[in-house]
């Protein structure tokens, strides 16, 4: 059985939109499991009156991670053999669990193709990961026809992927020190670590209205969980290695803020990162070996480019030629 797992937060029309797709589906063996993360526009008396078979969470906000998690065990106690996590605001295709669960594999994680809501733009094949710790869509806003091969990728996307339960009774759940932001690619690049695959399925299709935003809160979790997501899953080597060009990073980021507003958000977002890695160095000494032993494997699924698809700056292109060279410098070392 594959149980669904959606997080709702104030997201009463999209919610409906998309669980009236997921029933629309040709494919009958799954459980929907919506957690609602302390939403106050009528999400939870929505689901609880118009789709009773649907099990219901009630929950303050833990973020996306901690929603999530809840849904998970949830789906656990219930014998799920296979968990896809969704994002409140997509629709699926008609044939979309099908699909899947005919691409499904116990060692693998699946990423359906990720659509931009009524349109055949791609919103992403999958995250795009830069060695610096920066992740974003894959592919962002490319034509779909372009895209028509399985194929294994570097990391998938929290918006919509399968994940078997042994994965996840495996690697752990989602680190809900994240709270929302780079939790989804910590939990992927751990299965990874772990040896397992990750495959993008094209025949999977989902819709998601997504659109890109930009605020204070979101840079400041985004950085924050950058700098947490390198500390925690990369090793000591690979930390001084980067160290040189992190420091130019840094202080880019930083006259970047100050420009756009946000210097407090990021100032704040180191003090928070080490609050959080002071408290994970216990957990990192006991993965050390396994993070050490990794790296070398998993090198070919990181990039040197940043390439925001949205930020549109000429300064980035001699910047991602700085990059590339660093990259190229410390990657036989890696």
């Amino acid at each position: 059985m594959i149980a669904i797992v959606i997080v709702a937060h104030n997201s009463r029309d999209d919610l409906f939109e998309s669980i009236s797709s997921i029933i629309k589906n040709d494919f009958q063996n799954y459980k929907i499991i919506v957690v609602d993360n302390a939403s106050t526009d009528g999400t939870y008396d929505l689901v609880k009156k118009r789709f009773r078979k649907i099990e219901l969470i009630k929950n303050k906000n833990t973020g996306y991670a901690g929603g999530n998690n809840l849904g998970i065990k949830r789906a656990i106690k219930l014998k799920s053999d296979y968990i896809l996590v969704l994002n409140p605001d997509t629709i699926l295709d008609k044939n979309c669990l099908r699909s899947l669960d005919e691409s499904k594999q116990e060692d693998t994680i699946i990423q359906p193709l990720i659509l931009l809501d009524k349109t055949r733009l791609v919103n992403t094949t999958g995250s795009y990961l830069n060695f610096l710790g920066f992740s974003y869509c894959n592919n962002y806003k490319k034509p779909a026809n372009q895209f028509h091969k399985k194929q294994e990728i570097a990391l998938a996307s929290g918006a919509a992927s399968l994940i078997s339960v042994k994965i996840l009774k495996k690697i752990g759940l989602f680190d809900e020190d994240f709270f929302m932001y780079h939790e989804d690619i910590d939990l992927f690049w751990r299965a990874r670590a772990n040896g397992y695959k990750i495959l993008f399925v094209p025949e999977a299709k989902v819709f998601h209205k997504y659109s890109f935003s930009k605020n204070k809160n979101k840079m400041y979790l985004s950085e924050r969980n950058r700098l947490v997501f390198l500390y925690k899953n990369f090793s000591l080597k690979y930390l001084i290695l980067i160290f040189p060009i992190s420091v130019v990073n840094e202080l880019l980021l930083i006259i970047y803020a100050l420009l756009s507003g946000w210097l407090g958000q990021k100032i704040s977002s180191y003090f928070a990162a080490a609050k959080i890695i002071k408290g994970k160095k216990i957990g990192k000494k006991k993965n050390l070996k396994k993070i050490v032993s990794s790296q070398g494997k998993l090198k070919k699924f990181i990039g040197s480019e940043l390439s925001f698809s949205e930020v549109k700056n000429p300064l980035l292109v001699p910047y991602n030629a700085l990059l590339w060279l660093y990259f190229k410098l410390i990657y036989l070392f890696v």
